[in-house]
């Protein structure tokens, strides 16, 4: 059913990779962009800046404290789109992730 309705959004991209990349930020935002594969995710850049043009997920900048520098760090987390493509009400609604699906 989720695939079903990730083609509505686009079939030029592959649907395992957008998948994969829209489930690893939904269960772990706000992802830094660089945290993206120790997390398992191997959707390439231009995987990512389409779901973003897409509105199932926002880049944004959030604060990083580092040893006496503050920086901040382009971090990926969902949006109300995609809540509204998944059929969700909030992120709470998401499965668990280690749990088997029904």
């Amino acid at each position: 059913a989720y695939e079903i309705r990730l083609s509505l959004v686009g079939s030029e991209m592959c649907i395992r990779d957008r998948l994969d990349a829209l489930a690893v930020v939904a269960w772990n935002q706000p992802v830094a962009r660089d945290d993206l594969t120790r997390l398992g995710c191997d959707a390439t850049p231009a995987v990512m800046r389409q779901l973003v043009r897409r509105g199932l997920l926002e880049l944004v900048k959030l604060p990083r404290d580092q040893i006496d520098v503050q920086e901040e760090i382009p971090c990926y987390r969902t949006t109300p789109r995609f809540l509204e493509v998944f059929q969700l009400r909030s992120l709470s609604d998401l499965p668990d992730p280690h749990e088997p699906p029904r």
